[in-house]
């Protein structure tokens, strides 16, 4: 058995107490702030009105940026970590927020019925996820047709210049941190990412990317 399979069998899906109170603190810093930033531009810029899953959200940051961003924008944020879902929901009744809300469960197994979202979106989370085709086609099943999935996670392999850009930006030990925030991270290749994809039931895909990480975008 390979090192990364290895690990991949032994880290936890979901990230256990105290732990997730760590990574709570650490997605505050200015790497994460910025990076949650760009895809809820991102998200506000495609989707005026409408319904958004965040899949992997964690203590829901970006869910909450949108929401603030656009009263009018539905946003749920799921995670596996009961904890996570705890820290979430707190800072939305801090900012007073209505359009937000919070649930626990499994990207292999989402709570919800078919093509309920317009949209649906997991940052830094898709390495996580045990059964990653499995999740895929419930990302197929939530979301509505002529929707799209964005899936945003970082690459076994970084481009150099973006890398070091980064460096320089944020400081060597925030963008290596923001690299390896997980034990098998990076677990797959773009190469990886898009053979997931073509097996799926989306109809097309496509790879973009925001600054070190990638953005697979799906289409239903």
């Amino acid at each position: 058995m390979s090192r990364e399979s290895l690990l991949s069998r032994i880290e936890p899906e979901a990230i256990p107490f105290p732990l997730s109170r760590l990574y709570s603190a650490l997605s505050g810093t200015s790497i994460f702030r910025d990076f949650y930033q760009a895809v809820s531009d991102q998200v506000c810029q495609k989707l005026k009105v409408g319904r958004v899953l965040d899949i992997g959200t964690g203590p829901g940051r970006l869910p909450l940026l949108i929401a603030g961003r656009n009263p009018v924008i539905q946003v749920t944020g799921i995670d596996l970590s009961g904890d996570m879902v705890k820290i979430a929901e707190r800072k939305a009744d801090e900012h007073g927020l209505k359009n937000v809300t919070f649930r626990q469960g499994s990207a292999a197994a989402l709570p919800f019925g078919d093509r309920e979202f317009d949209l649906v979106i997991s940052t830094l989370s898709f390495h996580h996820w045990k059964e990653p085709e499995q999740g895929i086609d419930e990302v197929y099943r939530v979301l509505r047709e002529g929707g799209e999935a964005w899936i945003y996670d970082v690459p076994r392999k970084i481009d150099p210049m973006v890398f070091s850009d980064m460096k320089r930006k944020y400081g060597f030990f925030k963008t290596w941190l923001f690299r390896l925030h997980a034990f098998t991270e990076p677990f797959y290749s773009e190469k990886q990412v898009g053979e997931i994809a073509a097996e799926s039931r989306f109809k097309k895909h496509e790879i973009k990317h925001t600054g070190i990480a990638y953005r697979l975008i799906l289409y239903k």
